[in-house]
């Protein structure tokens, strides 16, 4: 019959292999959303042992970038803007630098850009799994207060620090428009700048006596064009 012709034509035709890198090809935007921990530690020799705190909070921000993949894998660049609810405040009383002090301080994360790539390969026609590589600043509040040798004092400061970030994550495409991701990211931090009363200084050398690092996990959803 008609029917069965046509069923046998079907099966002795060699399958034509479909193209499945358009699912993560392109211009995209989206949203995205997180837990963000800030995590300073100083080295003994400023006092004596090592210290160390973190804090976390929600992270929340905009990204945007653009995808090109060939036989599976892609290649892409990406920019984005964030923000983070992070506070941290600690406190110190004893010896510093043959003073005798007793300070709090505290931290307040603020907002924080980030430009770089990113390479993946696909495992399937609607899922890829990808690492990338950039370079982030991020923007935080000082406030130290406390005595030095008995005299009072109280100082405020906005931060930029600069470094790189690295991350890796996975993404699902629903469809050729519409996507969500995972993704977890580690923030070093290796350089900075200060502004305190209108005077700028470079604090790139605390980073000689401590480290500032920040780990995300954030989730986003997004659109391709």
């Amino acid at each position: 019959s008609a029917l069965l012709a046509s069923l046998a034509a079907m099966a002795a035709t060699p399958a034509i292999p479909q193209d499945t890198s358009g699912n993560f090809d392109g211009f995209h935007v989206e949203a995205v959303a997180g837990y963000d921990i800030v995590e300073i530690s100083i080295d003994e020799d400023v006092f004596g042992e090592t210290l160390s705190d973190d804090q976390g909070g929600f992270a929340y921000g905009v990204a945007a970038g653009y995808d090109v993949s060939i036989g599976g894998t892609l290649l892409g660049v990406e920019i984005e803007y964030a923000d983070s609810g992070v506070g941290i405040e600690d406190s110190y009383v004893g010896e510093l630098l043959d003073s005798e002090v007793d300070i709090a301080a505290s931290l307040d994360a603020g907002r924080d850009l980030y430009a770089g790539i990113r390479l993946g390969g696909q495992l399937s026609d609607r899922s890829l799994v990808y690492v990338k590589a950039g370079y982030t600043n991020a923007r935080a509040k000082f406030s130290v207060t406390g005595t030095v040798d008995g005299e009072t004092f109280a100082n405020s400061a906005s931060a930029t620090f600069d470094g790189l970030r690295l991350g890796v994550g996975s993404e699902f495409a629903f469809s050729k428009n519409a996507f969500a991701k995972v993704e977890y990211r580690l923030s070093m931090y290796g350089d900075g700048e200060a502004e305190m009363d209108g005077e700028n200084a470079d604090i790139g050398e605390i980073f000689e006596y401590g480290d500032l690092n920040r780990h995300q996990i954030v989730l986003g959803l997004g659109l391709r064009f």
